[in-house]
C-alpha cells in the first residue's frame, strides 16, 4: 500500500535525512511538506525532491487531507507536543524526532491526545532497530553473559563550537536540555531496550564547560539504577577537540558495554571496523569462550543507514494496519546460542519516551541537589 506523507518542519537538524529516508521508500507516494519558515520551504523545493508534492500548503490544509494519514513532525522541543496534539486530533498518525518534548510534564496532554484519537506514535529512537543492537538483546536474553552486574555507556562527539551555540538545541527554554536531551537519549534508551530493565534511579553531576555562549550542560556523568539491581553508567559530552562542523558530520566515540557473572559484551557502535566482542563462560559457549563478531550493516542514503529506513517503513505499516511487532531479524551469528527470542518493535503511545525524559530530568535534579533520585516506574518485561 501506497501513502503520502505530511512532512512538518524543514528546518530541523534532521529534516533533510528524514525526508530522504521517505524518498527512499517505495511504500511513500508523495510528500507534502510545510513550514513556518516560507525561505527554507522554498530553498527545500528548488531542490530535486521528485516525491516532493508542489504548490504551497498549510499546516491546516495538510491536517484536513484525508489522503494524508501520516505525518512526520520536526518541531523546535518546546514547540512540539502542540503539533503533535494537533496532528492526532485529526486522526493523523505521527513520526517525531526524540526527545518529543522540552519536558516530561508536555508530555501528559501530548500522551492523552494520542491515545484519545486510536493513533500511532513513533519516536525516531531508531538505533532499536540496528541489526546489532537487536542481537545484543537476544545475547542478553539468552543467558550469554548470566545475571547482568553492569552496564556502561558513552556517548561523546564534537565540541559546541562545532555545532553552532546560537542554534536553538543550546538554549534550555526551546531544548529543555542540552547533551543528555539531544544524544544521551539514545543510549539511555538503548540500555533499557537492551537490557529488558528499567531504570529505577539516577544520580548524576551534569555542567556546561565548553566555554560556548549556551544555557544547557554540555558535559554530563550519569549513574543509572535498574530494577534488578544491576548498575549503568552513561559518559556523555560535546568533548572531541577535532570535529568537522555539523550535526550529521559530526565526530563520535562512543561504546556499549554488558557485564554479567558469566561474561562480557563490548561494542563501539560508530566504529564499524571494530567487531562485537563476546565473552563468555556458559556452558553454550565452552568451545569459544571468546568471540569476535564482525557486521556488514547494509548502506543506505537513509537516516541510521538502512537500519533507519526500515524503522520508517516498519512504522508505516504499523499505521496502515500491518503488524506493529514486526520487527528486524532477531538472530546472532550461526555460531551463538539458537533459539533466541524476537526483538520487539520499536513503537509504542510515547510512553517510553516519557520514560527517558523522566530519567534526563532525574539527572538533572540529582546534579542541582547533590542527591539521588528515585524513579516510580514500572520494569519493562
Amino acid at each position: 500500500m501506497k501513502v503520502k506523507v505530511g512532512f512538518l518542519g524543514v528546518t530541523h537538524p534532521h529534516a533533510r535525512p528524514h525526508l530522504r529516508t521517505l524518498e527512499l521508500l517505495d511504500e511513500v507516494s508523495g510528500i507534502v511538506a510545510w513550514d513556518e519558515n516560507d525561505d527554507a520551504l522554498e530553498r527545500l523545493r528548488r531542490e530535486d525532491h521528485p516525491k516532493l508534492e508542489p504548490g504551497r500548503s498549510t499546516f491546516d490544509g495538510i491536517m484536513e487531507r484525508e489522503d494524508i494519514p501520516i505525518v512526520v513532525s520536526l518541531a523546535t522541543n518546546d514547540r512540539n507536543p502542540d503539533w503533535v496534539i494537533r496532528a492526532a486530533k485529526a486522526g493523523k498518525h505521527i513520526l517525531t524526532e526524540k526527545p518529543v518534548a522540552a519536558s516530561s510534564a508536555d508530555m501528559a496532554p501530548l500522551l492523552d491526545a494520542v491515545r484519545g484519537a486510536g493513533v500511532r506514535l513513533g519516536v525516531y529512537y531508531t538505533w532499536r532497530s540496528h541489526p546489532i543492537v537487536n542481537d545484543l538483546r537476544a545475547l542478553i536474553d539468552a543467558g550469554v553473559i548470566g545475571k547482568l552486574l553492569s552496564v556502561e555507556g558513552r556517548m561523546v562527539t564534537s565540541q559546541v563550537r562545532f555545532r553552532d551555540p546560537t542554534h536553538w538545541l543550546f538554549r534550555k527554554g526551546i531544548a529543555g536540555g542540552g547533551i543528555l536531551s539531544w544524544l544521551g537519549c539514545h543510549w539511555i534508551d538503548a540500555i533499557r531496550y537492551i537490557t529488558r530493565d528499567e531504570v529505577t534511579a539516577v544520580t548524576a553531576m551534569v555542567d556546561t564547560l565548553n566555554e560556548q555562549p549556551i544555557n544547557v550542560e554540555d558535559t554530563a556523568g550519569v549513574i543509572m539504577r535498574m530494577g534488578s539491581g544491576a548498575i549503568a553508567t552513561l559518559h556523555a559530552g560535546y568533548l572531541l577537540p577535532i570535529s568537522q562542523a555539523g550535526y550529521l558530520s559530526g565526530s563520535y566515540d562512543t561504546y556499549l558495554g554488558f557485564r554479567g557473572l558469566e561474561g562480557n559484551i563490548t561494542w563501539y557502535p560508530t566504529d564499524e571496523d571494530r567487531p562485537l566482542v563476546v565473552e563468555s563462560t556458559s556452558k553454550a559457549w565452552n568451545a569459544t569462550p571468546r568471540r569476535e563478531l564482525k557486521y556488514v550493516v547494509a548502506e543506505s542514503e537513509a537516516y541510521g543507514g538502512r537500519y533507519g529506513q526500515d524503522f520508517v517503513g516498519r512504522f508505516i505499516a504499523s499505521a496502515m494496519g500491518g503488524d506493529q511487532s514486526a520487527g528486524p531479524d532477531g538472530s546472532v551469528s550461526p555460531d551463538g546460542p539458537d533459539d533466541l527470542p524476537e526483538p520487539q518493535g520499536p513503537y509504542d503511545d510515547g510512553e517510553n519516551a516519557l520514560r527517558v525524559l523522566r530519567i534526563i530530568e532525574a539527572a538533572y535534579r540529582s546534579s542541582e541537589t547533590g542527591r539521588m533520585v528515585s524513579l516510580e516506574q514500572d520494569r519493562e518485561g
